[in-house]
């Protein structure tokens, strides 16, 4: 069984035992940079986006720190390639997907009324990645056999309850697993911001 098999069992058991806690409803937008691992290549890879929302649970340990699971849906455009330079024609790429993600963090606020800090992993699951090509005015997509099946990150967070039931979030998932198969110096590291409805 591999590692991040592993890992995505864990995390479904972690979330499966904190269950009990607070509901609510996060909507997000994200911004995604991927790095093929070569500082040439990379010049024309740019930034990508994503939004998507989903349920929380939050649950009280302490009076200051809080366990927080997420099951959220993405739709993402993880990157697109502008290789209309190099080329001498317009030729670009872009990688599009729907995706599963499952942020599981502990949350510390240390005095009401100021923000909160968050840290935890994060695990995304891509479904149905599509690479499209767009050459001299032409589109033509496919499946990208080449996307990995799970994604796996270290969450960062700052949080703000504006009222006992809204709260707005800034996170970074720094990626430690490749997104591509056979390039393993490749990377993925998310940025996003969110809004969460407490019920």
């Amino acid at each position: 069984m591999s590692k991040i098999v592993k890992i995505a069992m864990l995390l479904v058991a972690l979330t499966a035992t904190f269950s009990f806690g607070s509901y609510g409803f996060r909507a997000g937008f994200s911004l995604y940079d991927v790095s093929s691992g070569d500082s040439k290549d990379d010049e024309y890879i740019e930034m990508g986006h994503g939004f998507g929302g989903g349920l929380v649970t939050i649950t009280p340990l302490t009076s200051k720190l809080s366990f927080v699971s997420e099951l959220s849906f993405f739709y993402r455009k993880l990157f697109s390639e502008d290789l209309t330079k190099p080329t001498g024609h317009e030729y670009k790429i872009y990688l599009s997907e729907f995706a599963m993600s499952i942020p599981i963090m502990f949350q510390l606020t240390l005095t009401e009324g100021i923000p909160y800090l968050a840290a935890g992993v994060q695990l995304d699951s891509p479904i149905s990645p599509k690479a499209t090509k767009k050459e001299n005015g032409e589109e033509e997509s496919r499946d990208a056999n080449g996307r990995v099946s799970l994604d796996f990150g270290i969450l960062l967070g700052l949080g703000y309850l504006i009222t006992p039931n809204i709260g707005l979030d800034a996170r970074a998932v720094i990626g430690l697993t490749s997104p591509f198969k056979n390039a393993d110096d490749s990377r993925l590291n998310q940025y996003g911001a969110g809004l969460t409805y407490y019920f």
